[in-house]
């Protein structure tokens, strides 16, 4: 079958990168419109062009991360943060083009501020911000290689992007270039003013609203296999309404401007909002310290819902195959919980990979919403005990065939570690699923 999409979501996702595309070329297009002449040759014209590209692209990374509720459909929001991540390389190769276009007769000059001594200020801002944006990109890409913990890199991380901007506005400010006349002055002030003010929304108002709304945590269930629910409930306000599907951000053991927040699915009903649920698998400190420390009665803080892998983002499915690996249940369970609460009679697959039976959570679950839908509960174990009979080793293409719903148009669901998805969305398209009919979100995030 050919890959089908939405033209709603064609024409939204068009939409998306037109208007990114705008934006990130606005202080170019601003320059374009109020051409003046003697500004210097065009190696030193397109290094300030490049430098000016380097530093709006910079700029647009506060709003691709700023959860704008609003922003991530129809891409998800695991592909927002990809993007993201692309960008930041993006923004890096301009900022290294921008001296580099002025190799010449500057050279030596230019490589020698590079130590920053002896620079002039407005070269010297601008060093310093490529050097804080090389090393938001490293202690990024190799965090945990460099066993960085979560909380201090996250809070270095908004540092060094902060620092990163800061000190290139301040460059292009002092560089007398293409910031020359006044009209160009006030317009480049205002848009770094934009952007400051949307720093300002993402690290202050929004952490302020955070408190304003606590959340109580009512229980904590262990599930089996290092796996942990926490039910919460809102504490003086109404809460929030979410799609099955979806996940928020988790803040615990602290306030909301404390920058220790996590992405964790929700695994509960939509039906039973505002009450939430969250599956959390101990992998590292902080889940760790979930399971062990955290009792009912203590104080949290949720920002959400977000993610478009939702129930109610595609309700006209004939039934629906969920692949789900480990923790990735959760958005799973959501989904199923919702639809035995709403009646659904339509048929359903779940095939669920997990190393051992012992350690498979959720199995009670699983059995009791089997009994409440038309749904068949695929086991796949890695480590199967003696005398099992369901299927065994990893999902492949060819567990995923026996358990196909041929005769239905399904909407298939995909949630588990990077690897497995990989395979199951390649082995879905090779079993005739459309690709618009696969939806997934990875939840490598941070």
């Amino acid at each position: 079958m050919a890959p089908r999409a939405a033209p709603r979501d064609v024409a939204r996702s068009a939409l998306w990168v037109a208007l990114y595309a705008l934006l990130a070329f606005q202080p170019i297009l601003v320059l374009l419109a109020a051409p003046s002449e003697g500004r210097g040759g065009f190696g030193r014209e397109l290094s300030s062009a490049l430098g000016f590209l380097a530093l709006s692209t910079m700029t647009m990374q506060f709003a691709l991360t700023a959860r704008f509720q609003w922003l991530a459909p129809p891409f998800g929001t695991d592909l927002v943060y990809a993007f993201h991540r692309a960008m930041t390389w993006v923004s890096l190769g301009l900022a290294v083009l921008h001296p580099l276009a002025l190799l010449g007769r500057d050279a030596p000059a230019a490589l020698g501020w590079l130590t920053v001594a002896g620079a002039p200020p407005a070269i010297a801002a601008g060093v310093l911000a490529l050097y804080a944006l090389a090393a938001l990109l490293v202690t990024s890409l190799f965090r945990r290689g460099l066993r960085l913990p979560y909380e201090p890199w996250r809070a270095g991380h908004g540092l060094l992007a902060v620092a990163a901007l800061a000190l290139g506005a301040l460059h292009a400010l002092r560089a007398d270039r293409l910031l020359a006349r006044p009209v160009e002055r006030v317009a480049w002030l205002a848009w770094t003013l934009a952007w400051g003010l949307l720093i300002v929304r993402v690290r202050l108002a929004k952490p302020l609203v955070l408190l304003r709304r606590p959340w109580v945590v009512r229980e904590v269930r262990p599930e089996g296999g290092r796996v942990t629910t926490l039910a919460l409930e809102p504490d003086g306000h109404p809460g929030v309404r979410f799609r099955a599907g979806q996940f928020v951000w988790l803040t615990l053991f602290g306030s909301p401007f404390g920058a220790r927040e996590h992405p964790f699915s929700i695994s509960s009903s939509s039906q039973g909002a505002p009450r939430l649920e969250l599956t959390v698998k101990e992998a590292g400190d902080f889940t760790r310290r979930v399971a062990a420390e955290l009792r009912p009665g203590a104080r949290a803080y949720v920002d959400g819902p977000f993610g478009s892998m939702t129930l109610d983002g595609f309700p006209d499915a004939e039934g629906y195959l969920l692949v789900a690996g480990g923790a990735g249940i959760a958005p799973c369970l959501s989904i199923l919980r919702t639809l035995a609460d709403r009646g659904d009679r339509r048929r359903h697959v779940l095939v669920y990979g997990t190393g051992r039976w012992e350690a498979t959570p959720f199995r009670e679950t699983l059995r009791e919403l089997a009994g409440r839908l038309r749904l068949e509960v695929v086991h796949v174990l890695e480590h199967p005990p003696e005398g099992w009979r369901g299927e065994r080793g990893l999902v492949t293409e060819e567990v995923l065939g026996r358990h196909l719903l041929r005769d239905l148009r399904v909407t298939c669901f995909v949630c588990g570690p990077p690897g497995m998805m990989d395979v199951v969305e390649r082995a879905l398209v090779r079993l005739g699923v459309p690709v618009g009919d696969i939806h997934s979100e990875r939840f490598d995030l941070v």
